[in-house]
């Protein structure tokens, strides 16, 4: 009980923090069996070291060595203090070098949030050639509406972001740069009777019925905006959770899809889909890239934004990315 009471107070006197420059010098000790010849391989003084050795057992409460005239013994206590500081010293090896790797870029991991639209058609293509480059590196990519990812942004569970529109709203949080410019186009199969409409206006095509993406979703507030400014009530038929359920919904003719043009690249190649050519719709939203002002980017971060901002070019014909 009383050797428990010193070490309570010893550790109180110093905050109850383990002393690393001390315990350094004790397995120095304990290698050598000798504070002399441990203090010459340290280039420090041996009263240094004696010193240094009776604070951490002073700390401890414990006797680390037995001194006799024909030299050290280390006791059983040193011996576990011992195995502790080799694990110690292990893992602060380690850590220096995870650090180093990370620096180097051989190392890291990348949590990435997207909307649907850059989600499924720009970031798996630019993370895949990102992975090429750097293949140490470990990329969680999540894929949800624009709602959505602006607010796992700003919660802070994802490193960077890509979304279908400015979020001039959150100006203040958010650091914003607009990757590329995305069309939203008015698709339908070829055997729909729209497609073989010549310049149709909005209101007719409108009137065939729309398929829309779900609320939040910044193809369709693109689409709406858009809408409202030329003074036409959408009349939405289908509505659905996804890029690939609009295009399988618009080629089944159930109506008029309204989609990025970035999706459909093989659909028109593949002749399942066509892009209407409609009076009047003229529709373009950015894909911005969005992280908060205040975040930290970590050399793997900093790397991907470098290698997706110099991807642009890439994308600024969709028929090069199929």
């Amino acid at each position: 009980m009383a050797n428990q009471s010193r070490r309570n107070e010893n550790r109180g006197s110093t905050g109850g923090q383990l002393n690393f420059h001390q315990l350094h010098i004790f397995q120095m000790v304990a290698t050598h069996l000798s504070f002399s010849r441990a203090a010459e391989a340290m280039e420090i003084t041996q009263p240094a070291v004696s010193i240094q050795v009776q604070e951490l057992e002073k700390f401890l409460g414990i006797t680390l060595f037995h001194r006799r005239p024909r030299g050290l013994r280390i006791t059983e206590a040193g011996d576990a203090v011992l195995a502790y500081s080799q694990q110690i010293f292990a893992l602060s090896s380690q850590l220096v070098d995870t650090v180093q790797e990370m620096e180097d870029l051989q190392t890291g991991h990348l949590v990435l949030g997207a909307s649907t639209t850059p989600g499924e058609y720009v970031l798996p293509l630019v993370v895949g050639r990102f992975r090429q480059v750097y293949p140490g590196i470990h990329v969680e990519l999540v894929i949800g509406n624009t709602r959505t990812i602006i607010q796992r942004i700003l919660d802070r569970d994802m490193d960077l972001g890509m979304v279908g529109d400015h979020v001039e709203e959150h100006s203040n949080e958010l650091e914003m740069v607009d990757f590329q410019d995305d069309e939203i186009v008015m698709v339908a199969a070829p055997s729909h009777p729209a497609a073989s409409m010549v310049n149709p206006t909005v209101e007719q095509i409108v009137d065939h019925g729309l398929i829309m993406r779900e609320e939040g979703s910044a193809t369709r507030l693109s689409a709406e905006r858009l809408l409202r400014e030329l003074g036409v009530v959408p009349k939405i038929a289908i509505e659905l959770g996804s890029n690939q359920a609009v295009k399988q919904a618009a080629s089944a003719c159930g109506g008029i899809g309204i989609i990025s043009r970035l999706g459909i690249t093989a659909e028109l190649k593949a002749n399942m889909l066509t892009v209407l050519d409609v009076q009047g719709w003229e529709c373009r939203r950015p894909l911005t890239l969005i992280q908060p002002k205040d975040r930290y980017l970590s050399p793997s971060q900093r790397a991907f934004r470098e290698f997706l901002m110099a991807e642009r070019l890439s994308f600024s014909n969709p028929e090069s990315i199929s």
